[in-house]
């Protein structure tokens, strides 16, 4: 069946399928699924895997039969040229070039805060995971034993998704700031802030998870009023971290990612 597929959708997206309100049109979904069906198959046999790398070996015999004279004379102008040049000096220059782009990136405002971000949110989820357990049970017993079943049950499935969101996002943004900041490095300078970029894209992403993660910390302050002083601080570090993104690419939040961001719902 063919598909109208958004291209590029899974570029700037959040990798949360369970959540996504397009997977009918990106491509990337529907590859894992058939990849999926593909794994529930039953297995080939020994015979029909054999057959297949034998396929496979007539194809590379006949390449390699091709290729051997042709190759062969190339190969050796090419090595002749490598020991003339001074390959070890520019190697050892890029790498240093490297070296010198990963410290600037490490100690940048945004990468350094998203880092700090998802380390404290991580210690918080273990050390307040007894809390969230003992709210999330009570509302169970709530759902089951009082007439405010419906409420209760619809109170257990906010806590649950705003505990979904924070776990998602918080380790979804430090590799997504070094993404953003590694690709500002190498822009051109005069390069158009809208010219499809991944740098904006990634922005937006970031924005947008922030967003989402802000949202989420709010609704649990209503249901963990001990862990005021600690949320508080997270939403503080969540829009210090959206200050530096607007600071570092300030178009990040007008840039239009493809299908995410033009249309309010799924065609």
């Amino acid at each position: 069946m063919r598909r109208d597929y958004i291209a590029g959708i899974y570029n700037t997206c959040d990798y949360w399928c369970d959540r996504c309100a397009f997977t009918r049109r990106c491509r990337n979904y529907h590859m894992g699924e058939e990849l999926e069906q593909c794994e529930r198959r039953k297995p080939a046999s020994d015979e029909e895997n054999q057959a297949r790398w034998d396929s496979v070996d007539a194809v590379l015999s006949e390449a390699r039969t091709r290729l051997d004279d042709l190759a062969a004379e190339r190969f050796d102008d090419l090595l002749s040229s490598a020991e003339e040049d001074d390959a070890p000096e520019a190697f050892e220059q890029f790498r240093a070039e490297q070296d010198a782009r990963d410290k600037v990136v490490r100690s940048h405002f945004v990468v350094k805060a998203a880092a700090a971000y998802m380390q404290a949110v991580s210690e918080w989820l273990k050390s307040a995971a007894p809390e969230v357990k003992e709210v999330a049970d009570r509302l169970v017993a709530q759902a089951r034993f009082t007439a405010e079943a419906a409420d209760a049950r619809a109170e257990l499935e906010r806590l649950e998704d705003d505990v979904d969101i924070v776990v998602w996002y918080h380790t979804l943004l430090p590799p997504k700031a070094n993404r953003m900041i590694s690709g500002l490095l190498e822009l051109p300078e005069q390069a158009a802030w809208n010219d499809g970029s991944d740098v904006y894209g990634t922005g937006k992403l970031m924005l947008v998870s922030i967003d989402r993660s802000l949202a989420a910390w709010t609704q649990l302050l209503t249901y963990l009023p001990s862990q005021e002083d600690v949320i508080m601080g997270f939403l503080i570090r969540l829009d210090h971290l959206r200050r530096g993104i607007e600071r570092a690419v300030p178009q990040a939040r007008a840039f239009i990612r493809p299908g995410l961001d033009e249309f309010a719902s799924p065609e």
